[in-house]
């Protein structure tokens, strides 16, 4: 053990009473034995915990006691998931508008942590987590550590956007995240060959055994690797989050790294599903909270359907969210053989992007991120960057970031095989740029609609941000 491992070991437990008001550990083992539940046991809980959580938000919380008697929702008769159906989805524009109704009457807000969604749609938007479910937060993400083989006091380094703090909190945040977590951070807020070669050489002097970021951020410092061929070899986990892992980005990890990334998916207010070591989907945190895969009508979907991500968090009980949307699509996994992890948690089989991530062609089809990435996929060496741009229905914009490869074949061949699935009546129209814009939370996104009721229907939400203290971590 290193001594950021001795350090952790040693003032964790204070730091966690002071942060948390209780120690994580017990938590942790909770959630282990929680890993084994059979289905049958894991839902009989979570009827309990639902129950437990809608009543108090009838009883105590003026914004969900006027919701369900709207649609006439009765919490104390409450004994299968599928009753919550007729709640309607908890929206970012619910929360930006009734944001002080959220909270419980009669509750003390002590130790509340506010943060903020990344706004990748456009508008922040606030929210509040009690210090009972932030603990269950951290108790959730050191499990994680433990599925990756994370030791404590490994040094972390995190590669992706900028992240901008304008008050006390950032000196706060850093001297918590250096000397207490070993994390580091390496913004990545445009496309360098200098920039990734200056990351490359910091990587190797700090000898970090985690490479954490985003996927986009990750891949920019993957391909660099290859084109130069340059190692990182003290590197054994690579962790992505916060967006869609494409599967060529999977295969640049795997070539520049010599290891299999793994993938997380949740958001600066909870943390959601993970891959374990076999990586065969990815496991649902169902033992901390209740996630469902939904239609258009808030309708659970069966496996292998494409769905809207909600959210009902347990432990919350300052400020609940009940369905909350995160403006994700997801598919659940089949049931089948047990993971040969022996975690008993159900899985995703694929995060398919935020609901704004879809084109829409002249004739109503919606084409998703899975058919764009499979064009651009097998040309990564002579496309550094690209994204689809649509603000009309008959127009498409295609923003590249070339390499010196790419030539008039090469866009020759994207247009051939986007139209495979556009069509022609698309006009596609192309423009090289140096880089690609980053939303707010520091991401670049490869699919933009702005169309009216394309990623901005009421039930949209977004995920990815942050929150001060408790949640600034991998």
């Amino acid at each position: 053990m290193n001594i950021h491992g001795f350090v952790f070991d040693a003032t964790i437990p204070f730091v966690d009473l002071w942060r948390f008001g209780k120690r994580i550990d017990p938590l942790k083992r909770v959630l282990e034995e929680r890993e084994g539940w059979d289905p049958e046991r894991l839902r009989s809980w979570q009827v309990e915990r639902l129950r437990d959580i809608l009543v108090h938000c009838d009883r105590h919380v003026p914004f969900y006691r006027r919701r369900f008697r709207e649609v006439g929702f009765d919490p104390s008769r409450f004994d299968d998931p599928s009753q919550l159906e007729v709640v309607p989805a908890l929206t970012k524009d619910d929360i930006r508008a009734h944001a002080h109704e959220l909270f419980a009457e009669g509750l003390s807000r002590r130790g509340i942590k506010r943060g903020n969604t990344g706004g990748s749609t456009g508008v922040p938007t606030p929210f509040f987590l009690s210090r009972e479910e932030a603990a269950w937060f951290e108790a959730v993400v050191r499990r994680c550590y433990d599925w990756l083989g994370i030791r404590p006091g490994d040094r972390i380094v995190k590669i992706a956007g900028l992240t901008y703090w304008k008050d006390w909190r950032l000196p706060f945040i850093q001297f918590v995240n250096t000397y207490f977590r070993n994390l580091r951070s390496l913004p990545a807020p445009y496309l360098s060959d200098d920039l990734m070669d200056s990351y490359i050489l910091t990587l190797n002097q700090m000898r970090a055994p985690v490479l954490y970021g985003y996927p986009s951020a990750i891949e920019l410092l993957a391909r660099r690797m290859i084109e130069t061929g340059r190692k990182v070899p003290s590197v054994r986990v690579v962790w992505t989050s916060s967006e869609t892992l494409l599967d060529h980005q999977r295969a640049l990890v795997r070539e520049a790294f010599g290891i299999e990334p793994f993938d997380g998916y949740g958001g600066a207010e909870t943390p959601i599903a993970i891959e374990c070591r076999a990586h065969q989907g990815l496991h649902v945190f169902q033992h901390a909270k209740y996630v469902e895969v939904v239609d258009e009508r808030g309708r659970a979907v069966p496996p292998g359907r494409t769905g809207r991500v909600l959210v009902t968090q347990f432990f919350n009980r300052v400020w609940p969210m009940v369905r909350y949307d995160l403006g994700d699509l997801a598919e659940w996994m089949p049931d089948g053989d047990p993971c040969p992890c022996g975690v008993r948690l159900p899985k995703f089989r694929r995060i398919h992007g935020r609901t704004g991530d879809i084109l829409v062609t002249p004739d109503g089809r919606r084409v998703t991120i899975a058919n764009v990435t499979l064009v651009f996929g097998s040309i990564h060496d002579q496309v550094r960057a690209y994204q689809l741009y649509q603000d009309r229905p008959d127009a498409i914009e295609v923003r590249i970031v070339p390499t010196r490869s790419f030539t008039t074949a090469t866009e020759t061949h994207i247009e051939r095989s986007l139209r495979r699935f556009l069509g022609d009546e698309v006009h596609l129209v192309f423009r090289h740029v140096d880089d690609i814009e980053l939303t707010p939370a520091g991401k670049r996104r490869i699919l933009v609609c702005t169309l009216p009721g394309v990623g901005s229907r009421p039930s949209a939400g977004s995920p990815s941000g942050r929150v001060e203290p408790v949640q600034e971590k991998p």
